[in-house]
């Protein structure tokens, strides 16, 4: 038998409208979605419903359905453990190892591959970066909460992308939705004030500081963990500054150095 079956048959046996079990805790609709097996209940959920029941959640979850309840109960608390000490690649090996997820599992997942997708950008490896992120877009969609936060931090990665390397990634993002995606990625990085730093280069640039800009490049170049998209930016602007500053031998070192770097984000 079903967990939702179970759940469901328990409650009637109780006496008990769906309103009534789920109570403050969770709304009616996720009760019946649960009941009607669209739906894997969170473990707190799960155990709301043994105590509200009067049941033992061990009575619950014996007997049939078992693999989505091994998963709850044992695979998912490892689960996200593993998920808050950062371990990633784990967590998706754990995942991969269960025909069932719930949805609280899937959200995690989808997480996971989030983190792997900016951690691919960071390295400049777009391609695999944009794969990770339609993973994480596809194991969102499994889940009967709320995704809108998967989505807006693959709609980020991708005007990331698409803004180094357009014929890589032809984003669909509307023009005017693009600049609040990108104050939303900086505000976000650990990197932060690195590419305020950067603003201020390329504004010092428009404004022909050049000499200026190419001093704080320069030691910009020297932080120790410099994302690959933002160190490529940093040498086209030192070529440029080189460049109108006459310095045609650094100017053409730098554009060899940005136009390998260029090539190497869109293998």
């Amino acid at each position: 038998m079903k967990l939702g079956e179970k759940i469901r048959i328990a409650r009637l046996n109780a006496g008990m409208t769906q309103a009534e079990l789920a109570g403050d805790f969770i709304t009616r609709n996720m009760l019946s979605q649960i009941e009607n097996g669209l739906a894997m209940p969170s473990l707190q959920t799960a155990l709301y419903i043994a105590d509200k029941l009067g049941l033992d959640a061990g009575i619950l979850f014996s007997e049939g359905d078992n693999a989505g309840v091994y998963f709850l109960t044992r695979t998912l608390p490892t689960l996200k453990k593993t998920f808050a000490l950062g371990d990633y690649d784990k967590c998706i090996e754990i995942c991969n190892e269960s025909d069932e997820l719930g949805d609280e599992a899937y959200l995690i997942l989808a997480e996971c591959y989030v983190k792997k997708a900016y951690e691919c950008y960071d390295k400049g490896k777009f391609r695999h970066a944009l794969k990770l992120s339609e993973s994480a877009l596809k194991n969102a969609s499994k889940a009967f909460y709320s995704a809108d936060g998967i989505k807006l931090k693959t709609d980020i990665l991708e005007v990331m992308i698409s803004s180094v390397t357009p014929y890589l990634k032809q984003s669909k993002i509307r023009p005017e939705d693009r600049k609040y995606l990108i104050d939303c990625f900086v505000e976000k990085s650990e990197k932060k004030h690195l590419y305020i730093k950067k603003d201020e280069v390329l504004s010092l640039i428009e404004n022909k500081k050049y000499d200026e800009a190419s001093s704080i490049i320069s030691d910009m170049l020297k932080e120790n963990g410099l994302p690959y998209p933002l160190e490529y930016t940093l040498y086209c602007g030192l070529e440029v500054c080189c460049r109108e500053m006459k310095d045609f031998e650094s100017a053409y070192k730098y554009s060899q150095i940005s136009k390998s770097m260029f090539e190497d984000m869109q293998q």
